[in-house]
């Protein structure tokens, strides 16, 4: 998820976008912080399974792993997807999606989640990235006022020839 971040984030950068750059970079880190202070509070024992495929430590809820792929996949997703044509975007955000069920519904596959654990990850990692597109909207809408006002005052500007 860091490379992922952290790639999006310097695709931002290149185009001169820093208040993306950030929110690619905080958002994802700040939804880990908070995904582990839910398993400190919860405390809830992950499956014991004589079936599980992996053997994972810490406490089970909500999913470390729903978080990430929640806000780090699809964050980057809709981030770079604004950015190119909608014949590019759609399939990049369905591939982004559709990783990140993988991702978060293998956690229960392999023994070391519940599905509650799951769900309770992807609806956190959800709040956070309706968080991040909040705070990349409202900066996408102050700019376009800032164009339209500009537009406006160098149009009112010029003299009319008739």
């Amino acid at each position: 998820m860091t490379i992922i971040a952290a790639g999006s984030a310097c695709f931002a950068l290149i185009r001169r976008n820093v208040t993306a750059a950030a929110v690619l970079l905080v958002i994802p880190y700040a939804a880990t912080v908070s995904c582990n202070l839910a398993k400190g509070w919860a405390e809830r024992p992950r499956p014991s399974l004589d079936c599980a495929s992996i053997q994972a430590d810490g406490f089970s809820f909500p999913s470390g792993h729903a978080v990430g792929v929640t806000t780090g996949f699809l964050l980057a997703a809709l981030y770079v997807s604004s950015q190119t044509p909608r014949a590019v975007s759609a399939p990049m955000l369905f591939l982004a999606g559709l990783s990140a069920e993988l991702v978060a519904w293998s956690r229960v596959l392999l023994g070391a989640h519940f599905s509650v654990d799951v769900l309770a990850g992807q609806l956190l990692g959800a709040g956070w990235l309706a968080v991040a597109a909040l705070v990349l909207h409202r900066r996408s809408v102050r700019r376009l006022r800032r164009e339209a006002r500009r537009a406006r005052s160098n149009s009112s500007g010029e003299r009319v020839s008739s």
